[in-house]
Parts: structure tokens; C-alpha cells; sequence
């Protein structure tokens, strides 16, 4: 370390303070220092680390991984995400002047952050990884919001939901699908702009699944996979368990990862880019090419 300064931020008070130290190094304003700020609680709250010396370049990785989601998932603007990216790279460079690291800043570009670019990166979850979080959740089995994510994952992963519709999907879609051999979503079941989507049901394995998740929803007597509360509350308790397994676990976790697990199986299945893009439901086709190497 080049001189006695400040590298961690292991609660919001640090993180305040070495934001200031940051901003100030990079001669920049109160308002990237609040930016920062903002990035630096995210990064602990995301990836676990807790100062300087622990991020290299798979936290960035990750980091951006988690604002890849949210952009794809409408709940971040282009332009915050671009702020954001900006704030971590003012953080890099502090970080390789006072403690002699080599990370690399992040263009608005890299990673297929950016709506434009519409690069595939491989951003799909393991089987290893999505193993290791049914275990996690199943150690978690008294709570029945747990037992109700463990399905919805299992719906992500299966056929291509976005989280939010894994956890609204209603249990007569359910049934009807089980009739049908195509999955019908509506806005009921908490579609992207309550666009109507179909997914066929090709094998075995997600007929099973979606037995599974029915036999669930009748003992638990729901009509969703939202065991208490609201959406908002189930959706909550299901990113603070994605937080929690990606602190405590080598694997990093993010649930739309399983959706792009979805797109990739299915590309090398033979379906088309039109076939994929449609049963995701993206509105425009570009966009699948983020999904699979097309």
C-alpha cells in the first residue's frame, strides 16, 4: 500500500467515508461520490466483500452480472447502470493506485451491458452451481417461502420465467398446461408488460416439474408460488437468499442465469432464434443473442 488510507467498507458508515476519499483522489464531486457510495454497498451486499483488497476481477464480474439483470429485468435504467459502471471504475482505479492492483476498468460496452452491443456472454448458471443453491434452499426447508423458491427456481431453470413470473405463474396456468402441453402465461402470472407468452412442454422432466409445483400450490392451498404477503415481499426474500448464498459459496448464483440456462439448452436442442426469443418472450430478437451463441 502506497500510503495509510482507508480501503474498506464493511457497513454504510466506512462506505460513506471512502467514497468521499474516492471521489476526492479521482477530483470529482459530491455528486460520483454519492454514486459511489452507493456501489460500494452494493458490492458488499452482493458479493460479500467487505474492503478494497478483497475485489479482483471476477467480483467485478459478478458485480456487473447483477446489473445485467436488473437492466434485463426493467428494474434499472440504461443511464443508472452506465453511472454505476463509472462509479466501480473510479473505485478500480483507486484501488490499483494504493494497493498496487492491475484490475481493469469496465467499458459501458463489456459484458453486453449496454442495450446496443447485444453480445452473447455466457452468463448461465451451472448445474453445479444451481445444485449447490437447491441445497442451500433446502437446508432451508421449515420455511415454506423457501420451499416456494425452490420450485420457482426449478420453473426458471426448466422454462426460461423471469423470476417475478416464476413466483406469480398461477396454479390454473399450472393446470391448464398440465392439459395442454403448452405453458399459457398471461399478465396474471406476472409477464414483463403483461404480454402473453407460450412455452411448449417438451419432455418429461418438465411435466414432472410442473406436477410438482401444482401438488404444492393445492397442499399449501396458494394460488401462486407466494406463500405470504405480496410479490414484492416474495421477490425480496428471494434476492436477499441469492445475496446470502453468493457471500457464504465459490459459485456465484443469480437467478437469470437459469433463464439463460433455458436459451442455451434450447438453441442446442435445434430450435431457432425466433422459436427461443418468442418462448422468452423478448420483444425484439437481438436481445436472444445475449442469451446463446447464435
Amino acid at each position: 500500500m502506497k500510503a495509510s488510507v482507508q480501503t474498506n467498507f464493511k457497513n454504510p458508515h466506512s462506505a460513506s467515508y471512502l467514497a468521499r476519499d474516492i471521489a476526492q483522489f479521482n477530483n470529482k464531486g459530491v455528486s460520483i461520490e454519492a454514486k459511489i457510495e452507493t456501489v460500494l454497498n452494493q458490492l458488499r451486499e452482493t458479493t460479500g466483500v467487505r474492503g478494497l483488497k478483497q475485489i479482483d476481477s471476477q467480483v467485478i464480474e459478478a458485480y456487473v452480472l447483477t446489473l445485467q439483470d436488473r437492466l434485463e429485468a426493467n428494474e434499472l435504467s440504461k443511464h443508472t447502470a452506465e453511472t454505476y459502471i463509472s462509479a466501480l471504475n473510479r473505485i478500480v482505479e483507486y484501488s490499483n493506485h494504493f494497493l498496487d492492483k492491475n484490475l481493469q476498468t469496465i467499458s459501458q460496452s463489456q459484458f453486453g451491458l449496454t442495450r446496443g452491443s447485444f453480445q452473447y456472454v455466457n452468463r448461465a448458471v451451472s448445474e453445479n452451481t444451481h445444485n449447490a443453491f437447491m441445497f442451500f434452499l433446502l437446508e432451508k426447508s421449515g420455511d415454506i417461502r423457501a420451499q416456494a423458491l425452490q420450485h420457482s427456481v426449478m420453473l426458471q431453470r426448466e422454462f426460461g420465467l423471469r423470476l417475478r413470473e416464476s413466483l406469480a405463474v398461477k396454479r390454473e396456468t399450472i393446470q391448464q398446461a398440465l392439459k395442454t402441453g403448452n405453458l399459457h402465461l398471461t399478465g396474471q402470472d406476472g409477464t414483463k408488460n403483461s404480454r402473453t407468452r407460450d412455452i411448449p412442454i417438451l419432455n418429461e422432466q418438465q411435466k414432472e416439474i410442473l406436477k410438482s409445483v401444482l401438488d404444492f400450490q393445492k397442499e399449501n392451498n396458494l394460488r401462486s408460488l407466494i406463500p405470504q404477503e405480496t410479490l414484492k415481499h416474495q421477490y425480496n426474500f428471494a434476492k436477499n437468499v441469492e445475496n446470502a448464498f453468493n457471500k457464504t459459496h465459490d459459485e456465484y448464483f443469480h437467478f437469470h442465469g437459469e433463464r439463460h440456462s433455458y436459451a442455451q439448452r434450447r438453441i442446442e436442442e435445434g430450435a431457432s432464434k425466433i422459436e427461443v426469443s418468442r418462448e422468452l418472450g423478448h420483444n425484439r430478437q437481438e436481445v436472444t443473442r445475449t442469451y446463446a451463441n447464435i
